[in-house]
């Protein structure tokens, strides 16, 4: 009796041995959504601080400047370094001539008057 029962027991075992190689792993689906889970966290959190970044030297180029500054007709030589600074910060987050002279108070042709003068 005893020799059946250690015989059921050990095919038993066999076969959950077999049955684990086929079955779904359901830690390793867990770790790959914990994976891209973090990656997106990491993806977003240095968006986010290269946006506070942006923001601050926006905040500091405000603070250095007037907000109503009345732009010179000569922009290339009058302009004050913060304006160009403005200017050439608002140009590095991608915005328009057309939106960087709203924003400055300076016609288009100056912003690029200024910003061909920071290129060279």
């Amino acid at each position: 009796m005893i020799e059946y029962a250690i015989i059921a027991l050990l095919v038993l075992s066999i076969l959950l041995f077999f049955i684990s190689f086929f079955a779904k792993d359901d830690v390793k689906q867990i770790e790959e959504q914990l994976d891209q889970l973090t990656l997106s966290f990491a993806q977003e959190t240095y968006q986010l601080k290269k946006r506070l970044q942006v923001l601050e030297e926006e905040l500091l180029i405000r603070h250095e400047s007037p907000p109503h500054i009345a732009p010179a007709h000569d922009s290339d030589r009058h302009a004050s370094a913060s304006i160009k600074n403005r200017v050439f910060m608002l140009y590095k987050q991608g915005l328009s001539y057309e939106q960087i002279a709203r924003e400055t108070a300076l016609t288009t042709e100056e912003v690029r008057m200024i910003l061909r003068g920071l290129a060279r």
